[in-house]
C-alpha cells in the first residue's frame, strides 16, 4: 500500500505527464484533424500511478514519450523517495531510464548520472558506484561531491590507502582540511599493522598520522601501546600524557598505562603527580579510585579518602571501591553487615557493566565500546569516554 505522500507525487508526477501529453497531442490534432488523448486515456494513467502497484506506475510513467524539465525533476524526487524507502531496484530503474533519455538537458541528464551512482552506492554495487563517481570529477560535474562519495566507497570497503588519496583529493578541490581524517585512516592501517604483528609498519602510520594531526589522541594512544609494547616506557608515558593533555576525556584510557610505565621507569612521584594533576584538570572520579588503592598497597585505610571522593566526585567506580572496603571492616563484619555490602557492591558491578562508557559528542550515539568512527552518524573522532560522575 502506497502512503499517502507517495500516491501525492505519482498523481502530481502523473498530472504533469498528463498535461504535457495532451497538449502535444492538441497541438498535433490541430495540424492533422487527428484528436488527442481523451480524458479516459489520461483518467487510465493517473489510475494506474495512484494505484497499489507501484512497478505498473513506474511502467506508466517511464512509457511518456514527452519530458520537459519539471517532469524529469518529479522523476529525479520520485527515485530518490523510492531510494530513501529502501525500495533500491525501484530507483535504479527510474534514475537509469532518465540518464538514457536522448531529449533530457544536460545538467538535469547530471543530476540523474549522480543520483544512480548513489543509487549504486546505497546498494553496495560500489564498482559501478565509483566508476559513475569518477566519470563525473573527470568532467568537472559535481567534483567535491562524486569525490566525497569515492572516499566513502573506499572508507566502506576499509582500503584506507586509497581512501587516503580520495581524502586529499577533495582537500585539494574543496579547500577544506580532511587532515583530521586523514589522519584516521592511517591509524586504521596502523591497527591493522599492529594485529600483523608488524610493528614498524604500524609506527610509521602513526607517525604519518601525526604528521596530519598532531593532536590526534587516537595516534597517540596508539603511539604509547607501540612504544610499551617495545619496552620503551619513558617515551610511552609521554605519549599517554600528551593524549591525556589534548583531551582529558580520555583519562579512563590512560590512567593505568601510565601506572604502569611509571611503575617500570620506577617513578611513583611522578605518577602521584599526575593524578594531582588529573583531578584539577578532569571531572573523572578516577584518580580518586587510583590514589585509593595505591594507599591500600601501602597498607594505610582508604576509606576516608574515597569518602572524600564520593562527596567531591561521586561515582559508580568509587561507589564500588568504598563497598569493597566497607565489606572488609572489622566493625562492618562484626555488625553482620559485610554480606549486604558486597551484594550491594555485586548489583553496582552488574549495572557498571551495561552502562554505557562512551558517547559521541556530534550526535549523542552512547556505545559500550570505542569506535574512532561513530556507527550513528559517521563521524571520526567525535566519540570519548562519558563522564562518570552522578549529576
Amino acid at each position: 500500500m502506497l502512503d499517502p505522500l507517495f500516491s501525492w507525487l505519482l498523481l502530481l508526477l502523473g498530472v504533469v505527464l498528463g498535461w504535457a501529453l495532451a497538449r502535444r497531442h492538441s497541438v498535433t490534432a490541430t495540424a492533422s484533424g487527428s484528436e488527442g488523448y481523451t480524458g479516459a486515456q489520461l483518467g487510465g494513467l493517473l489510475n494506474q500511478l495512484v494505484s497499489d502497484d507501484p512497478d505498473q506506475a513506474i511502467a506508466a510513467l517511464m512509457a511518456a514519450a514527452e519530458f520537459d524539465s519539471g517532469t524529469a525533476e518529479l522523476h529525479l524526487t520520485l527515485g530518490k523517495m523510492f531510494r530513501k524507502r529502501g525500495e533500491m531496484d525501484r530507483a535504479l530503474r527510474i534514475h537509469e531510464a532518465l540518464t538514457q533519455r536522448e531529449n533530457l538537458p544536460a545538467a538535469l541528464r547530471t543530476e540523474a548520472e549522480f543520483e544512480l551512482a548513489v543509487d549504486y552506492m546505497v546498494a553496495g554495487v560500489l564498482d559501478h558506484a565509483e566508476q559513475l563517481f569518477e566519470q563525473l570529477a573527470a568532467r568537472g560535474v559535481n567534483v567535491a561531491e562524486s569525490l566525497d562519495a569515492i572516499r566513502t566507497i573506499h572508507e566502506q570497503a576499509r582500503d584506507w590507502q586509497l581512501a587516503i588519496d580520495a581524502a586529499q583529493r577533495l582537500q585539494s578541490v574543496k579547500g577544506e582540511s580532511q587532515r583530521q581524517t586523514i589522519a584516521q585512516y592511517h591509524c586504521e592501517l596502523a591497527d591493522e599493522a599492529r594485529r600483523a604483528k608488524q610493528p614498524d609498519v604500524a609506527i610509521r602510520q602513526v607517525r604519518a598520522a601525526l604528521d596530519q594531526d598532531s593532536h590526534c589522541v587516537r595516534a597517540l594512544l596508539l603511539q604509547g601501546q607501540l612504544l610499551e609494547a617495545q619496552a620503551d616506557f619513558s617515551g610511552a608515558a609521554k605519549a599517554y600524557l600528551r593524549a591525556f593533555e589534548y583531551d582529558p576525556r580520555f583519562l579512563p584510557d590512560v590512567i593505568e598505562p601510565l601506572q604502569r610505565c611509571f611503575a617500570q621507569t620506577r617513578d611513583k612521584e611522578r605518577y602521584l603527580l599526575f593524578l594531582s594533576d588529573a583531578k584539577e584538570i578532569s571531572s573523572s572520579s578516577l584518580p580518586f579510585v587510583a590514589e585509593a588503592r595505591l594507599l591500600s598497597e601501602t597498607g594505610v585505610n582508604p576509606m576516608d579518602h574515597l569518602a572524600q571522593g564520593l562527596e567531591q566526585r561521586p561515582s559508580r567506580a568509587v561507589l564500588a571501591d568504598f563497598l569493597d572496603v566497607l565489606e572488609r571492616q572489622p566493625d562492618v563484619v562484626a555488625a553482620g553487615l559485610d554480606k549486604p555490602a558486597a551484594s550491594l557492591r555485586k548489583a553496582l558491578l552488574k549495572l557498571m557493566e551495561s552502562t554505557p562508557r562512551y558517547q559521541c559528542s556530534n550526535c549523542g550515539f552512547s556505545p559500550r565500546q570505542m569506535f574512532w568512527q561513530c556507527p550513528g552518524c559517521k563521524k571520526w573522532g567525535t566519540t570519548a569516554p562519558a563522564d562518570d560522575v552522578l549529576r
